[in-house]
């Protein structure tokens, strides 16, 4: 079995195999965000799901991801990452088989709430269990390959979602969506158990559960409003839910951020909430992933309900996104400006011109706009996407202290996952909410909402990258 090594300088085959077992599970939690959004039509039509319960199906999951990754990857230092690991790894696994197997859409967004919460289990634990596994000198290199990863999750999820449904893989249509995650969940956790023996060692304080548990009532309280506001008609309680969801939010950093004490940790460390340096890109983040990760969501049941193109068609057109978005990081893991706000900065202003291509495309096609001539705009979105994340993910963990770096890459996850959480249940909504016209309307209409959004982030970086000229100067 592996250990954590001491003072070994190269790494052994077994803790590398237990590494790759590691990245096997990011894999598959990872493809799942992308690979479902092509089964969501199918699942409404086979299920008699509703619009709003056509978001859940997304949604279910990428909630509970959003709002438990801090607190349960803070929980790992204190409960075991290991033990941790193989938790997620078989909850996630078990809703897999409840949605594959599921005979109403009830059960299923359920069944999709487990393999979230299994996810946010799991997915913090990776990363931290490389830096106990490895040495060194070798975790750089792991890291790297967790971002490479991370961008096949991306590229494969609307490939295999549209090959698993164009050949109806064992009559299964899109139950086998779900179903495709048991096997390597099974062989990442067989593979962790024998190869990888312990977890490091826990912290001597005390984790602030209550302070998680207030970010989990926040995040889920901003993106339920979100949602439901409009098939509830937006009563009087749902419109003060979002403003009280965020006024916790701040409430839960203030306190952390002047909190001392030695015998409870604080769930986000006082050392990141007091740098402008971490907050900013940090915010960024959050900003540029509510913009963009609705633009496949919104595309995948756009393209199959209006111009009626084929789920292998679809998928080829979205692959555009991922493609390029490797392309972008590897561009930006290479590339270092003297401004860190040149790249987030030249991103934001690709991907807004992708989008604003995609809706000038609805504009004059209407819904006999077809796949090809959605390519380049969606190579536009993603290059502008791969630049931006990398730089401003960069930017900030080289701001964080050695001390502090777990915590904030769990930090700048949340920031990702509320962000996307957030996009596809305010993108979705508009899209719903104005489907009884044309489809390419209804579309266009809810890609407004992105292009705000990185016409703002253009903005902001530009007045970013003013004022470091002038600190410089």
């Amino acid at each position: 079995m592996s250990n954590p090594p001491s003072d070994q300088s190269h790494a052994t085959d077994a803790q590398w195999t237990a590494v790759w077992a590691l990245l096997l599970a990011a894999f598959v939690t990872l493809l799942d965000v992308t690979v479902v959004n092509l089964a969501v039509p199918s699942i409404a039509a086979d299920l008699q799901a509703t619009d709003v319960q056509s978001q859940w199906i997304l949604l279910a999951y990428l909630l509970p991801l959003a709002a438990l990754l801090l607190p349960l990857g803070r929980f790992g230092d204190a409960l075991g990452r290991r033990r941790l690991f193989l938790v997620g790894v078989t909850g996630f696994a078990i809703g897999g088989l409840a949605a594959g197997t599921a005979q109403s859409i009830l059960v299923l967004i359920a069944a999709r709430v487990l393999q979230g919460v299994g996810a946010a289990t799991m997915m913090p634990q990776v990363l931290a269990l490389t830096q106990v596994i490895l040495p060194p000198d070798q975790r750089r290199r792991a890291v790297g390959y967790f971002g490479m990863v991370s961008a096949l999750g991306a590229v494969a999820g609307p490939i295999i979602g549209g090959a698993i449904l164009t050949i109806d893989l064992f009559g299964l249509g899109w139950r086998a969506v779900f179903l495709l995650v048991i096997p390597p969940c099974i062989l990442s956790s067989l593979t962790v158990v024998s190869f990888l023996d312990r977890d490091g060692g826990a912290p001597s304080k005390k984790i602030d559960v209550w302070q998680g548990q207030l970010v989990a009532l926040a995040v889920t309280g901003l993106v339920f409003a979100a949602v439901q506001g409009r098939p509830l008609g937006w009563p009087l309680w749902l419109v003060a839910l979002s403003p009280a969801s965020v006024l916790l939010l701040v409430y839960v950093i203030y306190t952390q951020r002047n909190r001392v004490s030695d015998k409870i940790e604080p769930l986000l460390p006082s050392a990141l909430l007091r740098s402008a340096s971490f907050l900013q890109p940090a915010f960024m983040i959050l900003l540029v992933f509510c913009g963009i990760a609705g633009v496949p969501f919104l595309l995948a049941i756009a393209l199959q309900a209006g111009p009626q193109l084929p789920p292998g068609a679809v998928a080829m057109a979205l692959a555009a996104h991922p493609v390029f978005a490797v392309a972008g990081a590897a561009v930006a893991g290479q590339w270092s400006p003297a401004n860190p706000w040149t790249l987030p900065g030249l991103g934001s202003v690709l991907t807004c011109a992708g989008i604003a291509l995609i809706v000038f495309a609805f504009a004059q096609a209407g819904d006999d706009i077809t796949a090809l001539v959605l390519l380049v705009p969606l190579a536009l979105v993603g290059l502008g996407m791969g630049l931006s994340n990398v730089a401003l993910m960069s930017g900030a963990l080289a701001t964080a202290s050695n001390d502090v770096a777990g915590a904030a890459s769990g930090l700048l996850q949340t920031a990702q996952q509320i962000g996307i959480t957030l996009s596809i249940a305010i993108v979705g909504s508009l899209y719903f909410a104005n489907t009884s016209g044309a489809t390419s309307d209804a579309a266009s209409a809810a890609l407004l909402f992105p292009g705000v959004i990185f016409a703002a982030a253009t903005l902001l970086c530009g007045l970013g990258a003013v004022f470091h000229k002038k600190k410089e100067t």
